[in-house]
């Protein structure tokens, strides 16, 4: 009898718990990120990632998601340089238009660099770029900075 009658809860305990409406937010919002500070550990002490790349790599494409449903129109997303972590001089280490697009039905979207050859002077000089977003996107707060460390050979040895 004791099994009957635990066995019958049980089955109304599921049967009334399967009914119960659940209620979840579902968040509107609409942020952009970059793949590499989601994916990347940050710089020790930073709250970003660096990216190592060679002076002689060409062009750099940073891929950045959209966190929001697919929109149904292009979508110009703003970016800038960010002077206080940059140490690389535009023209000189790199060039950046400032803007990419998300094309529309797309959740991706790439800023491209173009990093200069300055040949072999050795160092590195760092590039600091921050998303900005546009009047509907906005940046994700924890994932808008990516730096890229730009690296340059040393000179050949004199002999």
């Amino acid at each position: 009898m004791k099994k009957i009658i635990s066995l019958f809860s049980l089955v109304m305990v599921l049967l009334f718990g399967s009914c119960i409406e659940q209620n979840y937010p579902i968040w509107e919002g609409a942020e952009v990120e970059f793949q590499d500070a989601v994916v990347r550990t940050p710089v020790p002490g930073q709250t970003f990632p660096r990216v190592t790349v060679s002076n002689d790599v060409g062009a750099v494409n940073l891929q950045v998601n959209l966190v929001a449903r697919q929109r149904p129109n292009d979508e110009t997303i703003t970016y800038r340089i960010v002077p206080e972590n940059t140490t690389a001089v535009q023209g000189t280490d790199f060039n950046v238009s400032g803007s990419f697009v998300i094309p529309a039905n797309e959740s991706f979207g790439r800023v491209t660099i173009d990093v200069l050859n300055t040949g072999a002077i050795g160092g590195f000089v760092d590039l600091m770029i921050e998303l900005e977003g546009n009047s509907e996107i906005l940046p994700s707060q924890n994932y808008k900075q990516v730096q890229l460390r730009i690296t340059r050979p040393n000179p050949p040895a004199a002999d």
